[in-house]
């Protein structure tokens, strides 16, 4: 009973203006990310005079995430980048094809890093999983114990 108390006077006391508008909540419905898949050599031939850096084969990919956890991807597509800058370069599958078979490059069917496509599905399941421990396991045990005290308390009384 006192945790309850006491969480119903921290709310009370933290509740403001701003909070009955709603908390925003981050999302990003369609950030684009791009990873590199693999380094080509610095030539001339894969070097951009326009933002002057040697382009690298990259990953481009659409993602969903809430609260910074990833939770889907999509429009994923294999392109040209440059390490550290945010541009990339569309190229066509042939292009793609001839340049791996060229400089002899293994490329993923799926390049996406591992965070970004298992990370936020994780944490998520956990965090549901423990909610529903707690709820339901905890929240039994606590009552049986409760009903177990008023007993006790019942029969004190009786006698």
């Amino acid at each position: 009973m006192k945790k309850i108390f006491l969480l119903a006077l921290l709310s009370f006391l933290c509740y403001t203006n701003s909070m009955a508008k709603g908390i925003p909540v981050p999302y990003c419905s369609k950030c684009e990310y791009i990873t590199i898949v693999a380094d080509l050599p610095d030539s001339s031939d894969f070097y951009s005079e326009e933002y002057k850096g040697y382009m690298d084969i990259g990953y481009k990919y659409n993602q969903f995430w809430l609260v910074w956890l990833p939770i889907w991807n999509s429009d994923g597509e294999y392109c040209l980048t440059i390490n550290g800058q945010d541009v990339y370069f569309d190229i066509t599958s042939a292009e793609l094809k001839k340049i791996a078979k060229t400089y002899n490059i293994e490329l993923p069917s799926n390049p996406i890093p591992l965070w970004d496509k298992i990370g936020g599905k994780v944490i998520i399941g956990l965090l549901i999983a423990f909610a529903i421990w707690f709820y339901f396991i905890k929240g039994k045990k606590e009552s049986k114990k409760e009903d177990e005290e008023e007993e006790d308390d019942l029969e004190v009384n009786k006698n």
